[in-house]
């Protein structure tokens, strides 16, 4: 049996990134173009595509739940509900140029379909973030086929780097603050994305098991764009911190709209300090070193970021 397929309610942007790349840097960026709605973070999509992956949903039915998700996510954005008011929080529509716009929606009382006619009459965008999805992009385009997606890549060393501060080493297992579904494996919980190598996950220690799943995700990420089935914006974090005019006017042709007025005035107050990723990749390169079991992942992953920094050299994706 299957679940009953509709149609989205709007046209999709989403930003897509592994953990950690910088998506709500970006999104904050990407609120600054004329007809698109700040940033949704909707984590019970990304659990519909974790379960796909796993074999429990079908493309059919994961797709279908997805627009039920992102159906429901716009209409609460459109009439007020659930909105995200906390001060300080990337997800936040505080950060929007547009943020009394919100604020009115939550003191408006009127409901229904008239809300969501105001969106779509207008022509907005909604756009909703999704993390280390790319290869659930058949799905993704399955539920919105004219959806534009955009992906962030950061270099490989710094998304370790900050994986083991994070502590994504062993939170998966044990911690009430990760929000994924981990598989059980013989006894032992393992993230979905390292179910078909789980028992090298299990063996390992948290150095190894961030440098194996940075490995592996980014090589399914470049699996991806290489195969380019479909139309994807890449933009490269060291880029944005150092040209982020140049990278929004890259993405404003590429969804085919244009900055709001307000654009220099958020790319200015959200502008990153200046900074050396190369001398910072050093120190970043020697800590982790310092932890690692495995030289073999380890010399992977210096590989990865040689073919980053190539590309962004080279503007290739």
């Amino acid at each position: 049996m299957n679940i009953v397929k509709i149609k989205c309610i709007n046209d999709i942007v989403i930003i897509d990134g592994i953990s950690r790349s910088g998506k709500f840097y970006l999104g904050k960026l990407v609120a600054g173009i004329n007809g698109l709605e700040y940033f949704i973070n909707d984590s019970e999509m990304e659990r519909i595509l974790i379960s796909n992956r796993l074999g429990l949903l079908t493309d059919y039915n994961a797709s279908a739940l997805l627009v039920i998700v992102m159906n429901e996510a716009i209409y609460n954005m459109a009439i007020g509900r659930n909105i995200n008011m906390k001060h300080g929080d990337g997800s936040s529509v505080l950060n929007s140029f547009e943020k009394e716009l919100y604020i009115n929606r939550q003191n408006n009382t009127t409901a229904g379909e008239s809300c969501v006619k105001g969106i779509t009459s207008q022509k907005r965008s909604s756009v909703f973030i999704l993390h280390q999805s790319l290869h659930s992009i058949d799905v993704v385009k399955k539920a919105t086929p004219s959806s534009k997606i955009i992906n962030i890549r950061r270099h490989p060393i710094d998304l370790a780097y900050s994986w083991i501060k994070s502590g994504w080493g062993y939170r998966f297992a044990n911690d009430p603050l990760s929000f994924d579904p981990v598989c059980d494996y013989k006894g032992h919980p393992v993230p979905d994305f390292a179910i078909n190598w789980a028992a090298e996950y299990i063996a390992s220690n948290e150095y190894d098991r961030v440098v194996k799943s940075i490995v592996h995700l980014t090589e399914e990420e470049n699996r991806v764009i290489e195969g380019k089935r479909h139309d994807i914006c890449f933009v490269y974090y060291d880029n944005l911190i150092k040209q982020p005019d140049k990278e929004m006017s890259k993405i404003c042709t590429f969804l085919n709209r244009s900055p709001h007025e307000s654009m220099t005035e958020i790319i200015e107050k959200e502008r990153k300090e200046d900074i050396s990723f190369q001398s910072q990749r050093k120190m970043k390169m020697e800590y982790i070193n310092s932890g690692v079991i495995d030289k073999l992942s380890f010399d992977k992953l210096l590989e990865l970021g040689n073919r980053y920094e190539k590309n962004i050299n080279d503007g290739g994706a």
